[in-house]
């Protein structure tokens, strides 16, 4: 979800970066490597050492240390890209509000079994709306905003359908994801 957030951004935003398109595909792709192999190659190495069961994660304590990892790496990644030149405000807002749901979202886990799909595909939609509002003039968010929203249902729907969670877990993670992201955007650009 990172990454749709960024193509988002650096995409459907005018004037929001003064990169090149390559230079713009080079911050897709660091993203996509930080937010998503990163993590998807922690995961498989916790399973490959045994560390958890299976990849699906069903039993919720088998999600407390590949989530933490996951964590610490996202804080890390915010504290090494916030200074970096190509950085403009609504990204490095951006970044930190995906920060803040995952960290949320992974200490909610220690308690109870919140979706953390959910929360990520819910978040990139409040992400499209709250610039839709921000950026009314200079923006091209219609296909985000569809795709999103069909993104966002049928994620939840899979959820569901896959008994991977219960209603209630989604509509919490989506409602945290939701609620993160468009607040940071509205509240803090």
């Amino acid at each position: 979800m990172p990454t749709l957030v960024f193509y988002t951004i650096l995409f459907h935003l005018g004037n929001s970066s003064n990169l090149t398109e390559k230079g713009r595909w080079t911050v897709i792709w660091l993203v996509f490597i930080t937010t998503c192999l990163v993590p998807v190659l922690t995961v498989v190495m916790f399973r490959l050492t045994k560390v958890i069961k299976d990849l699906h994660m069903q039993d919720r304590r088998d999600r407390y240390l590949p989530f933490v990892f996951i964590s610490l790496f996202y804080i890390v990644v915010s504290f090494l890209i916030r200074g970096q030149e190509w950085m403009t405000p609504v990204m490095n807002i951006s970044f930190l509000g995906i920060t803040t749901v995952v960290v949320l979202t992974n200490g909610i886990t220690f308690r109870w079994k919140i979706s953390a799909h959910a929360a990520g595909v819910a978040g990139w939609l409040g992400f499209v709306i709250a610039f839709k509002h921000s950026f009314q003039a200079t923006n091209t968010l219609f296909w985000p905003l569809i795709a999103a929203v069909a993104l966002t249902g049928l994620v939840a729907w899979s959820r569901l359908r896959l008994n991977a969670h219960r209603p209630a877990e989604i509509l919490a993670g989506s409602i945290l994801g939701f609620a993160i992201s468009y607040g940071s955007i509205a509240i803090f650009l």
